[in-house]
């Protein structure tokens, strides 16, 4: 029922990141209508053409991620950078995927069926079904061919990533000073010096404070805002206050006993002789032929399937595609899997992704799941399916009241029995409901809804629907002085007392020499050696700021008994360093050597994927709209 809402109503969600696939590439969906300036094309790579509306949808992601870190209020200049990024991951996407299209990678469909029959998201109770895999996917806004699609993609991407890693090369020289390096231990002593210390002997000058106020208006302004109006419903609130009877549940069960019925379900093995533009289907099917009739004389499956098949998927686990049940794979492979009898291997059966031999292993008979076994699941799903009707009714009855309405809640509410809520002080970048959803913010902040307050359309964002309005719009200005002036202070003083602790450091360093002691220094000046030993890159014991000058030291700057400051926001360290002892590959256990190499695998190939992208995009024709970072697209 939440479909035809959706089909009718606006809302959008992004993918489900399987969690083994280790590049994220996150692609939303959207049923949402597009306005004329969203279909305008900003950036072109190539011949592909990605919208406004694309853009949006990514840079939407992205503003999301960062606000999760630094909160609502993003600087103006860090909001530039993610407007630049955004551009940088689209062009590289598409870049990415023309390659991997033009170079045959491919993921079978029934990989991606087995990974998904694997997610426990889509399974009722213990037993996955096809209609209850439907049902999740349309209750979430999106389709089983958009998501099989888009997290095919995904499983593509990471096919060349890992192809790009996996054979990167090193030599037994370069792993051992890798662990020489990476490994190495480094034990030595430092000074901290803080500069609140030093914040009795700031004085600030209330001209200071004006003056720096006055010089830097841009750093005080306030953002967009306005004030919201909205009355909203939760299917989740209508399902807790459903009435129904033990009666009504069986008999909702007995109305749709075929879906609890645990599918039949088949363990396969499969080879795949793909054909594409560099395997022709003659020599695809001669090279199907050939590894058939092996297969007749005796040769194993698995060994075969490891050699031959084109799906990366399966290959290496000997074709093995786990278990399935019927209607998961592509009807041709699906129709000749069913058929087969235990260990029996099939002829060569053509499909759109080549030719495939397929073996079935193990057979599981489908099974009734009682009553009792699923109660606590069917009253949530009766429950929440009586909810969406009765939610269905009230959305329509919403969604005419409100545009009868115009540019007023308080009759809609009336009229619903509902209480109308308030979000004030709503800027684009704030992490509340309504910024849930990249087009109800985008409409809000419209010139046209907060001149005429009209009431929206009703949205639906994580099951709740809701209408809203603008009561009250604010335009960016500068705050007033009083508003900011402790905040100033507080600044100014920090700064003042960061100067203030690097001359001391400065000071107190200047007649430091080769002959000198570390720890007369710290006695002449009322401050604590700090001892660290045998620290590793990866050490958390110490201060962060103090890791990378610590590895910066050479065995030349122990003898001559060099000492190097290092500042952080709160303080400043005066470091010494007394020893360095390089990794000892014997040192290691065959678990550590094998971590050691993926290690440095995962960081040439790494390294490799990187000027890889880079030379793909210099090699690429990408046009990006001059008014893209503009306020005509005020994003």
């Amino acid at each position: 029922m939440l479909e035809a809402i959706r089909e009718k109503f606006t809302g959008w969600i992004a993918i489900l990141i399987i969690g083994l696939i280790s590049l994220t590439l996150v692609i939303s969906f959207g049923n949402m209508d597009q306005t004329p300036l969203e279909n305008d094309i900003v950036i072109t790579v190539n011949s592909k053409e990605i919208s406004l509306f694309d853009y949006r949808e990514e840079f939407s992601n992205q503003l999301q991620r960062y606000q999760e870190v630094f909160g609502d209020q993003i600087p103006k200049i860090l909001e530039e950078s993610i407007k630049e990024s955004t551009t940088d991951n689209l062009v590289l996407k598409n870049l990415l995927l023309d390659y991997i299209d033009q170079q045959g990678y491919r993921v079978s469909p029934q990989y991606v069926a087995e990974l998904i029959k694997e997610n426990s998201q889509f399974r009722l109770g213990d037993v996955f079904t096809k209609e209850n895999y439907a049902a999740i996917l349309a209750s979430q806004g999106t389709t089983v061919p958009e998501f099989e699609n888009n997290l095919r993609i995904q499983l593509e991407i990471n096919q060349l990533r890992r192809a790009v890693i996996d054979t990167s090369f090193m030599t037994a020289g370069e792993f051992r000073r890798f662990v020489q390096l990476q490994m190495q231990e480094r034990t030595g002593e430092y000074l901290e010096i803080s500069n609140q210390q030093f914040i009795k002997d700031v004085a600030i000058q209330s001209e200071n404070i004006e003056s720096y106020y006055q010089e830097n208006t841009d750093f005080f302004m306030t953002e967009e805002q306005i004030d919201v109006e909205y009355i909203a419903i939760d299917v989740d609130d209508i399902a807790d206050s459903i009435v129904f009877n033990d009666e009504d549940l069986k008999e909702y069960y007995e109305d749709n006993i075929e879906r609890f019925v645990s599918n039949e379900e088949r363990r396969s093995r499969h080879i795949l002789i793909a054909t594409d533009e560099q395997d022709s289907e003659a020599s695809a099917l001669d090279l199907v032929t050939s590894i058939k009739n092996r297969l007749s004389e005796g040769e194993a499956f698995e060994i075969l399937a490891k050699e031959f098949s084109s799906d990366p998927g399966s290959a290496e686990n000997g074709g093995d595609l786990g278990w399935a049940e019927r209607g998961l794979f592509v009807p041709e492979f699906d129709e000749t899997l069913f058929n087969l009898e235990i260990n029996q291997i099939s002829e060569p059966v053509k499909t759109q992704f080549g030719y495939h031999i397929i073996q079935l292993n193990e057979l599981k008979i489908g099974i009734q799941q009682n009553f009792d076994e699923i109660e606590n699941d069917l009253r949530f799903e009766y429950s929440r399916l009586l909810a969406e009707e009765t939610l269905f009714d009230l959305a329509s009855q919403m969604d005419d009241l409100s545009l009868q309405a115009f540019n007023e809640l308080d009759s809609v509410a009336s009229k619903l029995d509902l209480t109308i809520q308030t979000q004030d002080s709503v800027t684009r970048n704030s992490s509340t409901l309504l910024n849930q959803d990249p087009e109800l913010i985008e409409l809000l902040f419209n010139p046209v809804s907060i001149e005429q307050t009209e009431n929206t359309p009703v949205f639906e964002i994580n099951n709740t629907i809701l209408v809203a309005r603008v009561a009250e719009h604010r335009l960016p200005m500068t705050k007033e002085y009083s508003l900011v002036k402790d905040q100033i202070i507080s600044f100014l003083e920090a700064e003042q007392a960061k100067k203030l602790a690097e001359d001391y450091a400065n000071r107190i360093l200047q007649d430091f020499s080769e002959f000198s002691s570390f720890e007369q220094l710290a006695e002449d000046n009322s401050l604590e050696v700090m001892e660290f030993d045998s620290v590793l890159r990866s050490n958390t014991d110490i201060p962060s700021a103090l890791l990378e000058p610590i590895f910066q030291f050479s065995e030349r700057d122990i003898e001559n008994n060099r000492v190097i400051d290092v500042q952080d926001s709160e303080n400043i360290y005066l470091i010494k360093l007394t020893q360095i002892n390089p990794g000892q590959l014997e040192n290691f256990s065959d678990e550590e050597r094998t971590a050691g190499k993926q290690q440095m695998s995962e960081e040439i190939g790494s390294s490799e994927l990187d000027a890889f992208a880079e030379t793909l995009r210099e090699n690429a024709t990408v046009v990006i709209d001059d008014k893209l970072y503009n306020d005509l697209y005020d994003l």
